[in-house]
């Protein structure tokens, strides 16, 4: 009998599953490279520990929970790698001063280092978000989830007609150029254009800040695509502003924002004198004006867990029981969530006394 006859495809089945990096699954990862994409970005190779193979949709994210100086600290960082290539997951980091997280990463993390993550998560996907004609927008760092997602599609020689269109502060500040290049040199259905606010006297590209004509010149049929747009909260607003001063279709954009608010998100509800109570642990506490359900949980003592502290990841949410709050959520929070009580303790400013189930 031939020596490789008793092996059946129902044996190899529940192997693989087993294997797979279920959804929201908290995982050991092992660094195998570090890349440098430019001077302060680098990307992280990871595989897993436990031999799992990664299963997640493009444009996911992931929490990584560190130790930095005996502190617990958990950032989202989004998946640039695509999900057709399951054998390792890669992250890819700016280094932002001051930044606690991102600085760490570029200073600790080796080949042969160790961290821990947890994901995937994330409905800025294309599995949720399916489009025939994509165009993909992105600011500076934000071209992580939408460079998954081309990555993808080119990895599976789809057809669709894709239009990447990338800004940057200069061209040294490119991430994935190369690549981006190469793509589409190689595949004939996708369009890269690169952005420069400065280009310098060597650039040839297009020079300047994304805008409604721009975008029209460069993508014609724009009314009839779907846009995923991806950047800091300033990038983010110039992108729906030019797409709404032409009249682009609210429905078929979809977003993901990296980076803080300019500052008026805190100044919202901010007469209104507040409260919060925290129904388990029988504490009551008096809000300053313009401060979140985190920062009063934290004043007092009270643990909610956190990542992203900008409405996107989610972590934070909490069930309020009573009371109404102000909450500038960047996605965070799916339809049935919100009709379900739920908010996010990170964005969420209480108007008057708001009762917490913690």
């Amino acid at each position: 009998m031939n020596a490789y006859a008793s092996v059946q495809a129902s044996d190899i089945v529940p192997t693989l599953r087993q294997r797979q990096w279920a959804q929201k699954t908290r995982d050991v990862v092992l660094c195998r490279r570090v890349i440098d994409e430019t001077h302060d970005v680098k990307t992280f190779v990871l595989t897993s520990a436990a031999d799992r193979l990664f299963c997640f949709s493009a444009g996911q994210y992931v929490l990584v929970h560190l130790r930095i100086n005996g502190a617990a600290i958990t950032r989202s960082y989004s998946v640039s790698s695509p999900p057709t290539r399951p054998l390792d997951l890669q992250i890819t980091v700016k280094r932002t001063p001051g930044g606690l997280a991102s600085n760490w990463l570029h200073d600790n993390v080796r080949p042969g280092s160790e961290i821990e993550i947890e994901g995937p998560l994330g409905s800025f996907n294309l599995d949720e978000l399916p489009a025939q004609k994509p165009v993909f927008l992105s600011g500076g760092s934000g071209v992580t989830p939408v460079m998954s997602m081309l990555r993808a599609l080119t990895d599976r020689a789809d057809d669709r007609e894709i239009r990447f269109i990338h800004s940057a502060r200069t061209p040294g500040d490119i991430v994935f150029r190369s690549e981006l290049e190469a793509l589409a040199a190689r595949f004939p259905n996708v369009q890269v254009t690169l952005v420069c606010s400065q280009g310098g006297p060597t650039w040839t590209g297009s020079t300047g800040r994304i805008g409604g004509r721009m975008l029209l010149s460069l993508v014609p049929d724009l009314h009839k695509r779907t846009v995923f747009a991806c950047g800091p909260e300033g990038y983010m607003k110039t992108a729906r502003t030019c797409l709404d001063a032409i009249g682009f279709p609210p429905a078929q954009y979809h977003e993901e924002s990296f980076g803080g608010s300019n500052g008026s998100r805190s100044e919202m509800g901010s007469a209104v004198p507040s409260s919060v109570r925290f129904a388990r642990s029988g504490v009551e506490y008096q809000c300053t004006p313009g401060e979140t359900l985190l920062e009063a949980a934290r004043n007092c003592g009270i643990y909610i867990p956190t990542a992203c502290q900008q409405g996107v990841c989610g972590t934070c949410r909490i069930a309020k029981l009573s009371g109404e709050v102000v909450m500038d959520d960047l996605g965070g929070l799916n339809a049935e969530e919100k009709s379900a009580g739920y908010v996010l303790a990170c964005c969420s400013r209480p108007q008057g006394t708001v009762l917490l189930d913690v």
